[in-house]
Formats: structure tokens, C-alpha cells, sequence
């Protein structure tokens, strides 16, 4: 059979009508998606809309294609409300539903509500969040042992073969990769993002929520293109080396890019699936998430920037990485900045758009921003 037939992918839902069909031909084995005011690592504004009902014709016309739906429950952190009655009361509410509509499970980072699923909706298959960060066997082992049906692996592990193996022997349940997330490396403030953006509900609606983090990474990867090829993404000419290794599953983010409405996330969606599913790469940065900068905080379009990540010219990257050469000691080390020599190029004002994400992060400090969202 051929390879390009052999891999799993999970695929991002918009909820538009004619995404389905459009991607049935690639045979994905889940769509996941949540309702945009469920507290998730995405801000309700930046999700397509849908009802309740809007969202249980989506998983019926998925199952009509044997597209199984996953629901993303995948807050870091609710307040401490999951303990009280009424929290506890809602949680329940909402995994009772979620069972009712015929979705297959729930992907989550918070280990007590795994334990709701699994004493009360055993039949929901249990999908441990890449926020939850696995990245080593006793954290594996631990979740596998509260029902872990698949375990999302954190992508800061996607080049670390070693510790992959490890993972992999560890544990019996499905393994997942996250392959086309574009956030810096080994991201110092990765788990403050997270808990930010849980509760981004509560700043939107306090009319103060603003992507700080994001502003952050951006400024970072404006000023340094090497940062593109470290960015732990995985080639779709790569799979193979993973399935080999034991991965089972390969999951493609992207819930939040909108582009120009939903139709044009529809057509995103369709090009990575088929990028990763004949394993051609062309340009990796159009499969990429988190490598554009952020609006201005005056709603502007940030200057325009044309990143190119050439797949063709990275045969042989992967096996610095694969030798257990990487000691993400970057400062030391100029291999990805080579390799970016080579196979990146970024055409744009770049100067100008440092400019400005150094501006909006100093009016972010000083406390003159308040969002209109």
C-alpha cells in the first residue's frame, strides 16, 4: 500500500456546512472542535460560530463520511471552579451533551475532569491535551493510568527521538502529534499563554483582553529566522520517520485561522490535510500556526511579512535530531541558522514590523491599552 495512505490525521472544524465533504477524501480519523464560549486555548473571538444544533448535524454529517468528533475542553485553568458544586454541575452538564450529539470524546488538560469522564461517560474516549504536557514516560504512564485513550505529546518533544522512544515504550494508548505548530521552541512562557488565554473569557468581557505572549514570540521570530526552522513543526515528507517510531495519530492545529471568513478556513483546512496526507510540503509556512504577527492594537493589519519555509530544501535536516545531537542550547549552536539559510526566506518590512510590536508591547506595559473586543 502506498505510505501516503498509512498515517492518522485530526483535523480543526469551523463548523462550515461544506467542510466535510471537502475533506472526507483525505480520510481523517477526527474533526475536534468546542462551542466558541467553551474555556478553551482559543478566544471565543477568533472561532467560527455554532449553536448546539449547529454542532451535532456537523458530527452526524461526519460520521456519515466515518469522521469521528472529538470536543475540546482543553482549558489550563478554570478558577478552581471544577470543585464547586455548581462548576462540578455544569461540567457534567456539558459531557452529558456531548455524548447525546454522538461525539466519539473529549480532548482535555485538567486530570479531574478526566476523572469525571472516565467514572461517569466511560464511553467517551479520553484525549489527554497537548497543554497538559506530556513529555517523558512517568507523565505518559500517569495518564494512561486515569483512562488516557490517546495522549497528545507536547510538540516541544516533536525532534526528541530519544525521549519519543521512551514515551512510546512507556505507555500502550495512542499516541499524537501536534505537526504544524509554528510557537518558538522550548517557549519560556508557554504555560503563563495557556492559563491566559483559559480565562480570556473573562477579560473579553472586561473589555481588557490583549495577546501579550503573542506579541512576545512574534517580536522574536520578526528578528531571527532561524527561529522558523526550530519551531518544533514536523515535514508532511517526515511522518514516516514518526510511524516508524510508534506515533499513531498526527494532529493538525488551526481552529483560529480564519483568513477571510470561514469558507477561506475551509480551504486552508483542505490544503494541510492534503499537504500531510500525500506527504508533500511545498511551502511548510502555509501550513503553519502562530508564525504570523498580530493585528496592531489598533486593529491595523500588521505589516505585511512573506515567510517561506521550503520543504524541498530540508531533506537531511531532521537527522541532526534524530542522532540526539540537539541541546537546544541555541546560542551555542548555529545548525538551524544555517539550515535557515538555506531553505527560509522572509520578504517584507521587517524592520517596520518589529517597529511595531515593540511599540504595542511598551503600550501594553505602561497600562494606555484598553480592547474593544
Amino acid at each position: 500500500m502506498d505510505k501516503s495512505h498509512d498515517s492518522k490525521l485530526m483535523l480543526p472544524t469551523n463548523w462550515d456546512p461544506i467542510l466535510v465533504p471537502r475533506i472526507a477524501p483525505f480520510a481523517p480519523e477526527y474533526i475536534y472542535g468546542s462551542l466558541p464560549a467553551e474555556a478553551t486555548l482559543r478566544p471565543a473571538f477568533v472561532l467560527s460560530e455554532a449553536s448546539e444544533d449547529d454542532i451535532a448535524l456537523h458530527i452526524a454529517e461526519a460520521a456519515r463520511h466515518g469522521i469521528r468528533f472529538i470536543y475540546v475542553m482543553n482549558a489550563t485553568c478554570l478558577g478552581n471552579k471544577e470543585y464547586s458544586e455548581e462548576g462540578r454541575g455544569e461540567l457534567l452538564q456539558r459531557l452529558e451533551w456531548v455524548a447525546e450529539v454522538g461525539a466519539a470524546g473529549v480532548v482535555t488538560a485538567n486530570p479531574f475532569l478526566m476523572e469525571l469522564v472516565r467514572r461517569h461517560f466511560p464511553s467517551l474516549e479520553l484525549h489527554i491535551s497537548v497543554l497538559a504536557s506530556v513529555d517523558d514516560p512517568r507523565k505518559a504512564a500517569f495518564f494512561e493510568s486515569l483512562g488516557a485513550s490517546v495522549i497528545h505529546l507536547d510538540p516541544q518533544v516533536n525532534r526528541d527521538f530519544r525521549r519519543l522512544g521512551a514515551i512510546r515504550k512507556s505507555v500502550r494508548c495512542r499516541l499524537s502529534l501536534v505537526v504544524n505548530e509554528g510557537c518558538l521552541l522550548s517557549c519560556p512562557i508557554r504555560q503563563y499563554h495557556s492559563n491566559m488565554i483559559s480565562h480570556s473569557g473573562e477579560s473579553i468581557a472586561g473589555r481588557y483582553y490583549v495577546d501579550y505572549c503573542y506579541y512576545q514570540c512574534s517580536l522574536k521570530k520578526v528578528g531571527d529566522a532561524a527561529e522558523y526552522l526550530r519551531s518544533p513543526w514536523v515535514r508532511p515528507e517526515d511522518l514516516g520517520v514518526y510511524e516508524d517510531l510508534g506515533i499513531d495519530l498526527f494532529k493538525i492545529a488551526g481552529r483560529e485561522k480564519m483568513g477571510e471568513g470561514p469558507s477561506s478556513h475551509t480551504d486552508w483546512i483542505e490544503a494541510a490535510a492534503r499537504a500531510y496526507r500525500s506527504r508533500r510540503g511545498g511551502d511548510i509556512a502555509q501550513l503553519l500556526v502562530g508564525i504570523q504577527p498580530p493585528m496592531s492594537l489598533m486593529g491595523d493589519p500588521p505589516k505585511t511579512l512573506q515567510v517561506r519555509i521550503d520543504s524541498r530544501r530540508l531533506d537531511g535536516f531532521l537527522g541532526f535530531f534524530r542522532d540526539d545531537r540537539c541541546s537546544l542550547d541555541c546560542a551555542r549552536c548555529d545548525y538551524c541558522e544555517r539550515w535557515a539559510r538555506r531553505a527560509v526566506s522572509v520578504r517584507g518590512r521587517t524592520e517596520a514590523c518589529a517597529g511595531e510590536l515593540a511599540a504595542d508591547l511598551e503600550t501594553i506595559r505602561v497600562g494606555s491599552y484598553r480592547s474593544g473586543r
